[in-house]
Formats: C-alpha cells, structure tokens, sequence
C-alpha cells in the first residue's frame, strides 16, 4: 500500500521524471544509470524515479529519488529509452540512449556500493583475483555468445598460480581449480567484480556490471556484436570479423548459428595473449586495495 501512495505522489508531483526500464536484462538496467547524472543536471529541480525489474542496481545512487518495480501507464512524463542495431548498422548503446535527454556528453555505467558491501567481498576472496564467467546468455543470442567451457578451462588452467573467481548462475557449470561465488546477488558479484584484477567472459550482463564498479574486461564478443556499438574502449575485446559478421539486432531473438565461425577464431592462445596483456596493465595490483 505505502509504494502505491508513493508512486501516486510522484504521478501528482509536477516536477517528476520517470526513467522507465529498456527490457529486463541485467545490461539495459544498468545502461539507464548513464542517463542519470544528465538529468540531473538538466533538471536540478526535478525528481527521478527509475522503474526497473532489478531495483539492486540503483540502491544509493546519488540521481535517483525512488526505485520502484511497478509498471503503469498513466503518466507522459517518463523516459523510456531504446536503442536499434541492426547488423553493420547503428551508433553505440550509450549514445543513443543518452540521446533521449539531448546528451552528447559521454558517460559510464554506474553502480554504488556502500564500503561494508566492498569490505565483505574483500575479507571473503583474497586479493589478488581475476572474476570469470564463462558461461554466455542464451535467452536473446541463442548460442552466438558461446565461447565454450572447454576453451574457458583451458585459459585458466595456464595460469597455475592465479586465483580465479567464478561468478553466475548456480545452473551454469563450474570450472574446475575456480573458488565457487555463483549464485550470489547482483550487489554481491559487483562487489566481488570491484575487489578483482579484472573479469573474463563474454560481453553481456557482467561487461556492463563490471564497468559499473570501474573495472576492466577480456571479453569474448566473437562476431556477435561490434565492440564500438555495445563495448568499452578501455577493455580488451575479442572480436572476430567474418563475412557473416555482425549478426546482432536488436529487432528479434536471434536462433542458433550452425558454423559459430567467428567463435572458432578466437584462440584459446589469443585469450591468454589478451590476460597477459592486461595483467601487465594491472601491474601494480595492490594498490588500489591498500587504501
């Protein structure tokens, strides 16, 4: 009762914008924070109430007013954004859905974790560790975000005196010489994701999660989906470009790809090339977990 009297005073209240979710994926969720600081600051005066499916996201965010996962059409007051890909053609995710405010500023996901939530994550996996998720969403890509177990198990296992933290789903299969974290919540593999060296898998979901906290990536896209339209410049994105490729739209699920080609391109050798590449980066891995 008390979240129904609370949305009614914000459909009343003359000054309220709603930010209403893209789908119900776990990425477009947290692409809606970047539209937030611009709001903010295009309208100081105003309220913002973001309705979203996974409220987790948008705890103690600093732009949001009220976090709610009622559904209602009774208001032209919201934002609703939506991006369009298809194929070769399209401009990337973030500025498109930040063209809805008229935005050309660039801006990156976030998500704020209170310092208990970072200290919990801290004291359970010693640093230093690299998160991995090897298993690829299928629900929207059908097998077009698969790299493969097999191929994941093999880029871990040449590194023997690495830890590595697997995060997902307690369905998915857990690789073997990996400490077990699936099954925690978003707030927790967040959490997890900040206290890491960095993350591998595929891009999706945990790309976006991870770039939230301010992390970095090596991240499978195969021939999916350009790195330009859906990636970050600062990650390490595995991209393979056949004549088939990109086969991404966001108009229609898509079905299973039969050769899976531009997966097959991607080395297990070009991946550790990758994590070597960005553990030189990360050098200096103690740092930021001495403050």
């Amino acid at each position: 009762m008390f979240e129904y009297l609370k949305l009614f005073y914000f459909l009343l209240r003359p000054k309220t914008i709603f930010v209403r979710r893209i789908s119900g994926a776990l990425g477009d969720n947290i692409l809606l924070t970047v539209l937030l600081p611009g709001l903010k600051r295009k309208y100081p005066d105003h309220k913002i109430v973001v309705e979203t499916p996974i409220p987790e996201l948008f705890l103690n965010n600093p732009h949001v007013d009220w976090i709610t996962g009622k559904h209602f059409k009774t208001t032209g007051k919201f934002i609703k954004p939506k991006y369009r890909v298809a194929g070769k053609t399209g401009a990337p995710f973030i500025s498109q859905i930040q063209g809805y405010i008229g935005s050309g500023d660039y801006a990156l996901p976030e998500l704020h974790l209170a310092a208990e939530e970072i200290d919990r994550a801290r004291a359970e996996f010693d640093f230093p560790f690299v998160a991995i998720a090897p298993s690829g969403k299928t629900k929207f890509s059908a097998n077009r975000n698969i790299w493969g177990i097999g191929n994941f198990q093999s880029a871990r296992d040449h590194y023997p005196d690495i830890k590595f933290v697997q995060i997902g789903l307690t369905s998915e299969p857990l690789l073997e010489r990996v400490i077990d974290a699936r099954g925690r919540s978003l707030r927790e593999t967040a959490a997890i994701l900040k206290n890491s060296i960095f993350f591998l898998g595929h891009q999706g979901g945990f790309m976006h999660l991870n770039k939230a906290v301010g992390k970095t990536s090596v991240l499978i896209f195969g021939g999916y989906i350009r790195p330009d339209i859906a990636g970050y410049g600062d990650d390490m994105n595995l991209y393979s470009e056949v004549d088939c490729s990109p086969c991404y739209t966001s108009e229609e699920k898509q079905t299973d790809c039969p050769s899976m080609k531009c997966m097959k391109m991607i080395a297990v050798d070009t991946v550790i090339a990758a994590v070597d590449d960005m553990l030189g980066k990360s050098a200096n891995m103690g740092s930021e977990h001495e403050d």
